[in-house]
């Protein structure tokens, strides 16, 4: 199972992909631009992606025998990410539908009623958007926070790589902190697809 040093590096990485999904996201900001439907479609298929990965990361750790508190604890942080994640896509659903209306009504300009359904669309489009913003915040947000929980306290970590420079540790294995690193740092680029 994994060790509190590699589940905090595993939900900090995890964290850092969630953020960059997040900053692919259109800023809300005056003058609102209507996304492009094919980046808001892709993007949509990525958090998909994304909910997969972190339901396998809820799997593996919740299938556990005898799970011990950091893996219930990444367990945990991982299930909430899913969630809010869902949410995230849910909302880009919501500007893929609004962008569709756009689309299929952009020759009736003219028509009683065009520019105040156009206008709605637009505003519904931005809060949507918004709001997936706010839900991959959150979503690593959390993750960082269960990161933190589950890492051992900074004492105990300066003890262990002491311990991994005293003499007696060159014959030993490997410090766990490095064999955690290594471990985590070769899981993260696999599930930051």
């Amino acid at each position: 199972m994994n060790s509190p040093i590699s589940e905090a590096l595993l939900l900090h990485a995890t964290a850092t992909v969630i953020d960059a999904q997040r900053e692919k996201l259109p800023q809300v900001s005056a003058p609102f631009r209507l996304p492009d439907p094919i980046g808001v479609a892709r993007q949509t298929t990525e958090l998909g992606g994304l909910i997969a990965e972190l339901g396998d990361e809820y799997l593996f750790r919740a299938d556990a025998s005898a799970p011990q508190e950091h893996t219930t604890h990444a367990a945990e942080a991982f299930a909430n990410t899913i969630g809010s994640v869902a949410q995230a896509a849910s909302a880009l659903g919501t500007v893929a539908q609004q962008l569709a209306f756009v689309a299929r009504t952009a020759g009736k300009r003219g028509e009683p009623g065009y520019e105040d359904a156009h206008t709605d669309a637009g505003q519904l489009i931005e809060l949507a958007v918004e709001t997936a913003r706010d839900d991959l915040a959150e979503a690593a947000q959390t993750l960082r926070t269960a990161a933190s929980a589950v890492s051992p306290p900074p004492a105990v970590k300066v003890q262990r790589a002491a311990l991994a420079r005293s003499p007696g540790a060159s014959t030993a294995s490997p410090a766990p902190i490095a064999t955690a690193v290594a471990v985590a740092a070769q899981r993260a680029p696999a599930r930051a697809r």
